[in-house]
């Protein structure tokens, strides 16, 4: 695709109501075919459809084909002919992704202010603060690495789109309190800055390899400085990271409903490096095996979980990792989800590592994390 397709729609005169044009064109042709069909529908599934600001944004076309999917068979033409008329034209990519220059797709979530963000992110420090303490008493210790956001790092890449400048002390802010507390706190923006070239793919919300590598060395160098871990004997061996260029569509591809569009009719695929890393880690059905639980059990979210990062890391501790990190973990729920579990409760690790990622930190809290933190202040 052509950088015109990636122009400000607000600048756009005419085409800025290419969605609205497209909902009308879609709701007509549906209409037609699953009148029947659509008479089950949930009255609040059609609820704010018809509010211009929806319409004009796309997301009453977007709203409107899932409906055709969900009770229609002949519904999914219609739904990938949204997208391809809406991004082909107007450069659209729905409410959950923003389109910066050059084929780079960035993620809303971390572009979005909230309220009472400053307050939010503070009591999750909180919440750090309290594990730290309980797990003190078990002789665990705990290492937050923080990842910061795609579009910090890759920022030369927005073009255009709008990153508040309230952010740019929001890592810091965060890191501050528990810093203060004596809780070890591993700041990947300094190795993620010092990384030439991309560092996170422009298709996908999460690092590439080239990032994830030097996330993984920044944390086992920052264990091994620490005393946590022992230095590996040797390096990594010869022929334990194999490596091939590949084209990949990556996530973000699949949040602005792309994935239905052939390859030529949605944003254009990266090229990136793909690596087999032998492996030194721990599956995590399977950590009670000859050797055990490992020293380093790590939690967290879908970037512990990408990229290779958990091989690399593995590789550079010399040690096997125990990932219990989850996809769409959010803050808490991969932390809770293992400490809670038996295998935390039959041998804990020597070293808890827990990767959170930047747009994370000011969301308002679930109230999964209040009932926890809560938890934590009658046990720590």
């Amino acid at each position: 695709m052509t950088e015109s397709f990636t122009f400000d729609m607000k600048k756009a005169g005419w085409m800025r109501f290419i969605p609205a044009v497209s909902f009308a064109s879609i709701l007509v042709a549906g209409f037609a075919v699953t009148m029947t069909s659509l008479r089950d529908v949930a009255e609040k599934d059609w609820a704010g459809m018809s509010e211009p600001r929806r319409i004009l944004e796309g997301e009453s076309t977007r709203r409107f084909s899932t409906q055709l999917n969900s009770h229609f068979l002949l519904s999914k033409p219609f739904a990938h002919i949204e997208r391809a008329v809406t991004w082909g034209i107007a450069g659209d990519t729905g409410t959950s992704v923003r389109t910066g220059c050059d084929g780079w797709l960035f993620l809303a979530d971390e572009l979005t202010p909230y309220p009472a963000a400053k307050q939010n992110a503070l009591a999750r420090a909180d919440i750090v603060t309290k594990l730290d303490s309980v797990l003190k008493k078990r002789g665990i210790q705990l290492v937050m690495a923080v990842v910061p956001d795609k579009s910090r790092i890759e920022h030369s890449h927005l073009c255009g789109l709008h990153r508040s400048p309230g952010f740019a002390d929001r890592v810091d802010d965060w890191i501050t309190p528990l810093r203060q507390q004596k809780i070890e706190v591993i700041d990947l923006r300094v190795a993620l800055n010092e990384t030439p070239g991309e560092r996170y793919y422009r298709t996908d919300s999460h690092w590439n390899e080239s990032g994830a590598d030097s996330a993984a060395r920044a944390i086992a160098q920052r264990l091994q400085a620490l005393h946590l871990v022992d230095k590996p004997a040797s390096p990594i061996p010869s022929g334990a990271i194999q490596s091939r260029m590949v084209e990949r569509s990556g996530d973000l591809i699949r949040v602005a409903n792309f994935d239905g569009l052939p390859a030529w009719l949605r944003p254009p695929a990266d090229t990136t490096q793909q690596s087999t890393v032998a492996p030194v880690s721990v599956a995590s059905d399977d950590l009670f095996g000859d050797t055990g639980l490992p020293t380093v059990a790590l939690v967290g979210t879908s970037f512990a979980r990408a990229s290779n990062f958990v091989p690399l890391l593995s590789q550079f501790l010399g040690a096997p990792v125990a990932n219990m990190a989850k996809d769409g973990g959010d803050f808490e729920g991969s932390a809770m989800a293992y400490l809670s579990s038996k295998a935390y409760q039959k041998e804990p690790p020597k070293v808890l590592l827990w990767e959170v990622p930047e747009r994370m930190l000011q969301k308002p809290l679930t109230r999964s994390e209040q009932i926890w933190s809560q938890f934590l202040s009658k046990n720590r």
